[in-house]
């Protein structure tokens, strides 16, 4: 028996959920044994596929949504989102998206079974289980080493926690808007956007208004970890550096967070010891694929990692996913420039065809359990 093992990297555009590659493997068999005779003609293998549909390198398909409005449950392109904006896996391969404008926070099984997770479905500030909590246009996700689920709860100005079993409590913030550290609720963000998590448990905000990067430690005290509180481009370390409009982050395997500096433009990098530096790109919104600052973006909004630290972008301006190498080379991995949701149609288009709108979210999918991920590359 062979098996084919291999991720995907899944991208949230428009009202939707694309994958470039497939979630599934395939799970490749022949009939044995083979009985073979001198003199007598062989009988070709027959060949048995229990598993996900063989796909070409870069291909891309639609994982889940149906492109149309709405909240919908369901399986795959059965079911119906409004304004997906970031997603994050736990360590069983379920999903979790930030939708939006639903004010929900969607759940998506690997078999592709779309359910609500928590929400009302109504703006609110609730805490409470499942659908008796409400949130206000939740924009970031991340999960920890044990599941638990955060969410920036943008308009509320929150960071709120949602345990497996789908309880809902506020870690830090309040719908009061603000630029100050403490614990908990005593703390105030401006419009939380993007989070992560480090492997101490620390959660990483991007304080999108406030243009800095907040740190909210396993006891809920939260500190300024990067910025200075104003717009700018200055590398430095700590409340030396500047941002604008900082969204996505991600951690890479040695521990460095990248920052998607939406509106300037570029890819950041800030080490453990709060050493800001600029990765790749420039305050100047274009597209180039190039090396480091000689590439260019038009406001990055989401960034992921595969297993062999290649870095993915969301390139929203320029409606394009975007591949970084560890060498800071940039090409584009899928879209064409325009517009568009031909990832859909059939037969599925190369990445590099396909039509990508405005992507906003990508990750990279998990191994499956059991299974050996291929050398990290994500292929389709």
């Amino acid at each position: 028996m062979k098996q084919i093992i291999k991720r995907s990297l899944i991208i949230l555009a428009g009202l939707g959920l694309t994958k470039s590659a497939y979630s599934q493997a395939p799970n490749i068999s022949y009939a044995t044994p083979q009985t073979y005779t001198v003199g007598t003609t062989i009988t070709p293998l027959a060949v048995s596929n229990s598993g996900g549909a063989v796909a070409i390198n870069g291909q891309t398909s639609t994982f889940a949504g149906s492109g149309t409005a709405g909240n919908g449950n369901g399986t795959g392109t059965g079911a119906s989102f409004s304004g997906p904006n970031a997603m994050a896996f736990d360590n069983v391969g379920n999903l979790y998206v930030a939708d939006y404008s639903n004010h929900l926070i969607r759940k998506i099984t690997p078999a592709g079974v779309v359910s609500t997770f928590a929400g009302s479905g109504t703006a609110g500030s609730s805490d409470g289980t499942g659908t008796a909590a409400s949130f206000n246009y939740p924009f970031g996700i991340a999960v920890d080493a044990l599941n638990n689920v955060y969410v920036a709860d943008r308009i509320n100005n929150m960071v709120r926690m949602i345990t497996p079993g789908g309880v809902v409590t506020t870690l830090a913030g309040s719908t009061t808007a603000g630029n100050v550290n403490g614990t908990g609720t005593a703390a105030r963000f401006n419009q939380p956007a993007g989070l992560a998590v480090d492997a101490a448990g620390n959660i990483f905000v991007s304080d999108f208004v406030n243009s800095e990067i907040r740190k909210i430690a396993p006891g809920g005290v939260v500190t300024t970890f990067a910025g200075t509180g104003t717009a700018g481009s200055a590398n430095g370390t700590g409340t030396l550096a500047s941002f604008n409009g900082p969204s996505g982050m991600a951690f890479d395997a040695s521990g460095n967070l990248y920052v998607a500096d939406r509106y300037n433009n570029m890819i950041r990098m800030i080490t453990p010891a709060a050493v800001v530096s600029t990765f790749a790109g420039s305050t100047t919104a274009s597209f180039l694929d190039a090396t480091g600052t000689a590439a260019r973006f038009n406001i990055p909004i989401a960034i992921g990692f595969d297993a062999a630290g290649n870095m993915y972008i969301a390139d929203y301006g320029n409606n394009r996913i975007r591949k970084i190498t560890p060498g800071a080379v940039v090409t584009t991995l899928a879209g064409t420039g325009t517009a568009s949701r031909s990832a859909c149609r059939s037969p599925r288009p190369a990445a590099t065809a396909a039509a990508v709108r405005a992507p906003v979210g990508l990750r990279s999918s998990p191994a499956r359990p059991g299974r050996t991920p291929s050398t990290g590359r994500l292929r389709g």
